[in-house]
């Protein structure tokens, strides 16, 4: 937590677990209720850190939040990501994210 965090905001710091498909052929974004986690395909290839950071950017577009609220918790060369979302909850992230979601 930031030193600067009101009691109230200590919530707002949204974890959302995310399974990323990268070198796809589009950008997309559904829900995977077997693996409990966001799925995110991208264009971007799966090689120096692309992938990685076009994911984070797209999260933050999808979110509508700004590139700098957005933070790898965990990332690294795995397909299993997780990834924070600063000035949102938990349920506010579903929400939006929800809201972008192909059906799944």
């Amino acid at each position: 937590m930031r030193a600067d965090t009101v009691d109230g905001d200590a919530d707002l710091m949204a974890r959302i677990p995310l399974w990323v498909k990268a070198g796809s052929s589009t950008d997309a974004l559904a829900w995977d209720p077997w693996r409990r986690c966001w799925v995110v395909s991208c264009r971007a290839p799966p090689r120096g850190g692309n992938a990685n950071r076009a994911v984070a950017l797209l999260m933050a577009d999808w979110l509508g939040l700004p590139s700098s609220s957005v933070a790898w918790v965990h990332s690294g060369s795995s397909r299993s990501k997780v990834l924070s979302a600063d000035g949102i909850t938990d349920a506010e992230a579903d929400r939006r994210l929800r809201s972008r979601s192909r059906a799944t």
